[in-house]
């Protein structure tokens, strides 16, 4: 198969190696080419200037967007997720035969703690949730042939801020009401995404998190006790943000199994390859 990664990033480099150990020929896309993994076939290019995007491969079977935002404002958002989308799309030779698309569970803006699935209707709070909700649509006009991946918080390598909070001094967060949260580690998106690209019958959406939705505060407790740190202090909050709890049950029932169900593992993971003693978070 050939795959073309547009935004080969933090995700993306991981998902190529994982897509070439399989056999698999993959062109990655991005501004800067020097940080793809070897073996990935470089398409330099800016998703944001379609003058740039007249060199990409031919007769690609699939395509995975996965760019990253500049900055964290809506006009990056708008610029990289709706007309990276359309400049990328105008300027491929043909349509691939299956398109995955990484959104976000951002689109989901619910707060009182329940549970969304696939079949939950999005109700975007914030500006990045409305226009990956829109990114969505927007593909689903150009294609029938789209999965759509909602991913929740990625963490892994490189994305240790929680560790680095747990870690500080006086630290309060809201533990009532509960303040629930969703994430997966950085390969079993990569694996997901993967999974989802070499599907036989896959449906159109998928929600990608690990099996545990948790508060916010039981994590920071959890990492603060392996670091041998104190637990933050409990804040009541009122009114609180109860946040929202992503069931993955479409994904598992696919057949796909984490390698880190939940945040004890992928975080234990963490600490232990740095070597808790020896680091200073």
């Amino acid at each position: 198969m050939k795959v073309l990664i547009a935004g080969c990033g933090y995700v993306g480099n991981v998902l190529a190696a994982l897509l070439l150990q399989k056999g698999h020929v993959v062109y990655g896309l991005k501004r800067d080419i020097s940080t793809l993994p070897d073996g990935v076939q470089a398409v330099r290019g800016d998703l944001t200037d379609a003058a740039t995007l007249t060199a990409l491969p031919d007769n690609i079977d699939s395509l995975v967007f996965l760019p990253t935002p500049a900055s964290r404002d809506q006009a990056a958002y708008e610029s990289i997720f709706l007309d990276g989308w359309k400049n990328l799309w105008n300027s491929l030779k043909q349509a691939p035969a299956r398109t995955l698309l990484i959104s976000s569970t951002a689109v989901y803006g619910q707060s009182d703690g329940r549970i969304v699935s696939e079949e939950t209707t999005p109700e975007p709070a914030r500006f990045n949730g409305e226009v990956l909700l829109q990114m969505e649509q927007l593909a689903a006009s150009c294609t029938a042939q789209l999965i759509v991946a909602r991913v929740s918080g990625i963490y892994g390598p490189g994305r240790e801020g929680l560790i680095r909070l747990a870690a500080s001094e006086g630290l309060e967060i809201q533990q009532s009401p509960p303040n629930f949260t969703n994430r997966i580690h950085l390969d079993d998106v990569a694996a997901a995404l993967m999974h989802l690209l070499l599907m036989d019958d896959p449906q159109a959406m998928y929600l990608v998190s690990d099996d545990l939705p948790v508060t916010r505060y039981d994590v920071l407790a959890w990492i603060a006790a392996a670091l041998g740190k104190p637990a933050p202090k409990g804040l009541n909050v009122d009114p609180g943000n109860g946040g929202k709890r992503v069931d993955n049950q479409r994904l598992r029932s696919s057949g796909f199994r984490l390698n880190y169900p939940d945040y004890r593992a992928g975080y234990g993971a963490i600490l232990k390859d740095r070597g808790t003693s020896e680091h200073t978070w």
